[in-house]
């Protein structure tokens, strides 16, 4: 089953409309021509159709300054939504606490609505790479990696440091990083997810620092979600779980998180659909 004209129009209506905490938007022409695209797939033969934000590709290289900080973000669409995570010359970087990796990709949605047959599932991931007190060590290839259970594609960055190396400053960086870098920080996240009424959904918030963040999450009607009840439940990794969606559910979530040094702050937008007849 495709995802019908009505839940299209309304999916570039929102993703231009809205005003999220990342603050880009996709052009008219790019982003009708992916959704277009996943709209033809058919659930008896599609592939988990992936792909990344158009107009928004990692540069073939980033140059960063000695010293300094800089920032690699990341975003891919596609149905099921992606999670996503970063390599350092092929080997996996490390984000957030400590985990079995194979499990955290578990979607609990999955296994709530393994029966409920035929779903939508699109949805767009984001992910940020801090790199933090640049030095000579930070060279190198970094991949941005967006996969589901059966489809995964990649996006590479040549990072170079530029300026003069001096380690007696970079000892001063680190000592000030080591004070404030442990600043709570949202590095993966759901911006946009798109379900059909009646299934459960899971909007991703993954957080890192030092003490370890608290995650909060408030509903667009303001309300904070303080504990788990029959329709919201935020999971142990952070991510928040909508059980039985429906159209009053509609709108932006806010994730936020804090510790003693800092805070930051998402949103994402969901948008509950009728199911076809």
């Amino acid at each position: 089953m495709g995802i019908s004209t009505t839940v299209i129009r309304i999916l570039i209506s929102f993703l231009f409309c809205s005003t999220l905490s990342f603050g880009r938007y996709l052009s008219d022409d790019n982003l009708f021509r992916e959704v277009k695209r996943l709209a033809k797939e058919k659930r008896t033969t599609e592939d988990n159709k992936l792909f990344f934000k158009t107009g928004e590709d990692l540069p073939s290289e980033t140059i960063g300054t000695a010293h300094e900080d800089i920032v690699l973000e990341c975003q891919a669409g596609g149905k099921p939504a992606a999670s996503i995570h970063w390599l350092k010359n092929g080997i996996r970087i490390q984000q957030g606490p400590s985990r079995d990796y194979k499990n955290d990709e578990l979607f609990v949605e999955e296994i709530l609505n393994e029966k409920r047959g035929a779903l939508i599932g699109l949805g767009f991931t984001k992910s940020k790479l801090y790199l933090d007190c640049l030095s000579p060590e930070d060279e190198g290839e970094y991949t941005c990696v967006a996969e589901t259970a059966t489809q995964r594609i990649v996006q590479t960055t040549q990072v170079s440091v530029v300026g003069q190396f001096e380690s007696k400053a970079h000892e001063k960086c680190i000592v000030k990083k080591s004070i404030h870098s442990a600043s709570a920080r949202i590095f993966l996240w759901t911006s946009h997810r798109v379900e059909i009424s009646g299934a459960s959904v899971q909007l991703m918030c993954r957080v890192e620092g030092s003490p370890s963040p608290v995650v909060s999450w408030v509903t667009p009607r303001g309300k904070e979600i303080s504990h788990p009840t029959e329709k919201y439940e935020v999971l142990s990794n952070g991510d928040l779980l909508i059980r039985n969606i429906s159209w009053k559910d509609m709108g932006s979530y806010t994730c936020s998180c804090t510790n003693d040094t800092g805070v930051d702050e998402i949103s994402t937008f969901l948008y509950p659909t009728r199911r076809r007849s």
